[in-house]
């Protein structure tokens, strides 16, 4: 069974999390179709685009630049994510039916909780503003179905901030 993201996003899948985002490294770059794009000293640094996708929940996606760049998939929640930091929870990615797997890492800030995968290729985070869903399916619980309609031009603002850096 899917999960929707809406009430058991805090549940299902509390496993992506942005990378140490304390508000205060955070440097808002503009908006775009519903996303914000911050820029992050820490990764380099790098921009991010960020999404309350309801009341509890966050979804970021970005790119750290601090040495090969590369990206991140993160989702922070306000209720228990059930991960502590530094665990490790294997997860699988189905981008409109093309898997790949990772491994998360929990994460806990400014009172939320979650966690973060990192990406290899930054082309990756771009080219999910082509694609329509993302369904990520952390080992031992349902399913998460992210839309991924309408990202484009988040994802344009994310790759002009990116290249500005």
């Amino acid at each position: 069974m899917q999960t929707h993201v809406s009430i058991g996003i805090a549940l299902a899948f509390v496993t992506l999390t942005a990378t140490g985002a304390g508000a205060q490294e955070l440097k808002k770059y503009g908006s775009e179709a519903g996303w914000d794009i911050f820029i992050k000293q820490s990764m380099g640094p790098g921009c991010l685009v960020a999404k309350k996708l309801n009341a509890e929940a966050q979804l970021q996606m970005g790119i750290s630049a601090t040495a090969e760049k590369k990206g991140y998939i993160a989702l922070y929640t306000k209720k228990d994510a059930a991960v502590a930091a530094g665990d490790k929870v294997s997860v699988l990615f189905d981008v409109d039916g093309q898997q790949f797997s990772g491994v998360a890492t929990g994460q806990q800030i400014e009172g939320m909780d979650g966690a973060f995968v990192w990406v290899n290729n930054p082309d990756f985070i771009y080219d999910l503003a082509k694609k329509n869903a993302l369904t990520i399916t952390p080992a031992g619980r349902d399913p998460i179905v992210l839309s991924l309609k309408g990202t484009d031009a988040a994802f344009t603002s994310l790759r002009t901030c990116q290249d500005a850096q």
